[in-house]
Formats: structure tokens, sequence, C-alpha cells
């Protein structure tokens, strides 16, 4: 059998069937999304297993490849590599969720907004493994930390840290760790209204919520900016599946949001990734765009351009740091 860490071609980077400017995107297009297309369009398929894995999109890709037409044809150490990722996923994202409902339900009356993959893991997606829960990471209001400190204590939690002025800590048991944070984004201030306008999720807790869908945009927009937009594709995936919620979300809303919040930059960045790696959501995207001025649209133009590629797995460290300071909160 080849080894999958070998390129598997079944066509060379420049080869006639490529729409997409940049290597793979095309076939990371159709394997991330919900439905996907019925081929594969030409790609190394070596560099793709890796690409697919750094961007956390190797489970939903596995699933297609498994079940749907797309699949039909491709080398069985491409397949296993993949599937070998989807069953870590589902295991893993099972025990993260047991956990972590065990957590709420001792916290229960301790209001807690869910954040990232663990809002989004059955909200956004049909299937649990499609996208790793990865960090789990729970908005509490300041004056409600140490009521949730003491219910995490009791299912057997401790407190292994604080950061951002006490705007955050992180609780662990020797498995997995849990992050509460007071705002959008670690170590941002407590957002007025984010309970308020948060959708209960009982099924975790009865004081457990999702964010409002205004709201779980700019979060994952304010996660993007922290890494200068040098941000896993499958946040990406995310930002797709909100912008295609119905009801659509409210532009005037999500960019006055974000002006208060000092994300405008980080929003007109992320939207013009979403619109460049999906443009099936181009035009909600594009209308999500704030108004920048001139000089801070080209800065932030700039970062984009340089954070287009998803096969470039690694950037200079001056790189990064140069983009977070361009795009994160201000």
């Amino acid at each position: 059998m080849a080894q999958v860490d070998a390129p598997v071609p079944v066509a060379s980077a420049a080869a006639p069937g490529y729409t997409a400017a940049v290597p793979l995107l095309d076939a990371l297009r159709a394997l991330s999304e919900l439905e996907p297309p019925p081929e594969l369009p030409p790609c190394d398929l070596g560099e793709l297993a890796g690409v697919l894995e750094a961007h956390g999109l190797a489970p939903l890709a596995s699933y297609h490849l498994e079940t749907r037409r797309i699949g039909a044809g491709l080398p069985l150490a491409f397949r296993e590599k993949l599937l070998s990722l989807y069953q870590g996923t589902v295991n893993d994202n099972v025990f993260r969720m047991v956990t972590l409902r065990s957590v709420l339900r001792e916290a229960a009356g301790v209001p807690a907004v869910l954040l990232g993959g663990a809002a989004y893991v059955d909200w956004l997606y049909p299937h649990l493994a499609f996208r790793p829960v990865g960090e789990v990471r729970l908005a509490v209001r300041g004056e409600d930390g140490p009521h949730f400190a003491e219910a995490a204590a009791r299912a057997g939690f401790g407190l292994e840290g604080t950061g951002s002025g006490e705007r955050t800590a992180t609780f662990g048991d020797g498995r997995i760790a849990i992050c509460i944070q007071e705002g959008l984004w670690p170590g941002g201030e407590e957002e007025p209204g984010l309970f308020e306008r948060a959708r209960p999720y009982p099924a975790l807790g009865p004081a457990a919520a999702r964010p409002a869908p205004e709201d779980a945009l700019l979060t994952t927009v304010a996660e993007q900016a922290l890494l200068g937009l040098y941000a896993p594709l499958v946040t990406f995936v995310d930002l797709r599946e909100l912008v295609r919620l119905s009801p659509p979300l409210d532009p005037a809303a999500v960019q006055e949001r974000a002006r208060s919040l000092g994300l405008s930059r980080a929003l007109h960045g992320s939207m013009s990734l979403l619109a460049h790696f999906f443009p099936s959501v181009a035009g909600p995207a594009r209308a999500l765009h704030p108004d920048l001025p001139a000089a801070e649209r080209v800065l932030v133009e700039a970062v984009v351009e340089s954070a287009k590629d998803p096969a470039k797995l690694r950037h200079l460290r001056g790189g990064e740091a140069a983009a977070r300071a361009v795009v994160a909160p201000r």
C-alpha cells in the first residue's frame, strides 16, 4: 500500500481543471461543502490530505469521501488517512461535549454562552463529527466567575490559571480544559447584550446558551483577527454557514457592533477572505463589509492578500505579528 504522506497525484497543481488562482482551493471548496459536488477537482492528494488536517477539515472531507460519489475511485491510502482523523474527531467531540454538559449541569445557576466549536458543532453542521470542537470556550459574566469555579470544582475541574487581568480563566481535570472569558474574545471586555441575545441550549444545561448569530460571527472574526487572519479554514466554513442562515444576519447591526468593539478592520478582512475562499457566499459577505478609511483599507487588504493561500501552512513570525497589529481588536 502506498504511504499516504507521499504525493498521490491526480493531476499536477497547474493542470487544466483548476478554476481557482490558488492551487488546492477548488478541492478544498468541494470537500468543505455540506453538499459536495460529484467529482473532486484535480489536485495532489498527498498535499491535500495534509492541508485538510491542518485546517480542521479532514473529518468533513472523510465523511464525503466515504459516503458520496466524490470519493469514488480515490486511492485507499488517501481515504484511510482521513478516515482515521474522522474517527478520532468523533470520539474526541463526544468526550468533550459530554464532559462540558456535566460541568454546565453543575453550574445550573450560572449563565454561560458557548463559543467557537462547542457552539457550532451541532448548530451549523448536520453531524457531530463534521467539525472538531477543539478548545472549549465559554462566555461567563465576571461577577459569575467565582460561582462557575465552584461548580467546576464539584465536577472535578480545578483552576489552572487566569489571564488578561482576570478576564479569562482556565479549568482542567487532567484530560481537557474549559476556558471562560468575559467578552467575545479572550481578554475582551464584557459585551453588553451578549447574554440577553443568546439562544437557550438546554441540552447542555439549564443556563447554557448559544450566541445570537451576529455575536457568533463577531466572535469568530475576533478569533481570526488574533491570528492575523492566518486562521484555520474551518473557521471560514463557520462564517460561511453563519451568513447562510435564515433569516439572514443584519449587516447594519453587525457593522455597528464591530465598530463599537474595535473589530471593523477584522470584519473587513474576514469577509474579504470569506468571499475569496467561498465565492458562493460572496454577496452576503460583501454586504457585511464595514466602511473603512482608504488608508486603513489598504493595510487590511495587504493582510488579506497574504492570507489567501490555505496551503501555505507556515508564515514568518514577524509577518504574523504585523498582521495582528493591523486587524486585532483595537
